[in-house]
């Protein structure tokens, strides 16, 4: 009975102190948070460095965390090296799964997020018009609204595409 207890209690200690590595859902339901919130990003970060063979979309949003972390940090090399990596990751996802709606909404959040003189604009249209063709069919309902939701803070759209969110 003792070495249940003792097992059991091992068990419990073990799991609090094993995390599990990111799952997609957590990635997508945390991502708002984390372009405004730096914890919530490394947070996310510490699980995607867990994974291993990421599907595309789950490399597409280890692009997006990385290229979103580079806004939490201070010092330019390293906000610099976090962009390119976020970039190099969600280029990679792009090229993997190319008509993949959610791919291509991180790529177009980061794009219309960086800095001009990282030169990393080129996109932003034909991630919109992607985005926009296929905003009716994208699942799950919570990425659906995360597309709505950054739209509409932006001036991407004409009065007609915000109608048709």
């Amino acid at each position: 009975m003792m070495t249940k207890i003792i097992l059991l209690t091992m068990l419990l200690f073990g799991l609090n102190i094993v995390q599990d590595p990111a799952t997609l859902d957590s990635l997508r339901s945390a991502y708002p948070r984390a372009i405004k919130d730096s914890e919530t990003c490394e947070k996310q970060l510490v699980g995607i460095k867990k994974m291993k063979n990421p599907t595309p979309i789950e490399q597409a949003y280890i692009g997006a965390y990385y290229a979103v972390r580079a806004k939490h940090l201070t010092s330019p090399l390293k906000k610099l090296n976090n962009f390119k990596e976020g970039k190099a990751q969600l280029e990679t996802a792009v090229r993997r799964d190319p008509g993949n709606v959610e791919i291509h909404f991180l790529r177009l959040t980061i794009q219309y997020s960086a800095p001009k003189i990282l030169g990393y604009k080129d996109h932003i249209s034909p991630d919109l018009q992607i985005v926009m063709n296929k905003y009716s069919e994208a699942k799950p309902t919570v990425l659906k609204a995360h597309i709505k939701e950054f739209l509409l803070q932006t001036d991407l759209l004409s009065a007609a595409q915000r109608a048709k969110l």
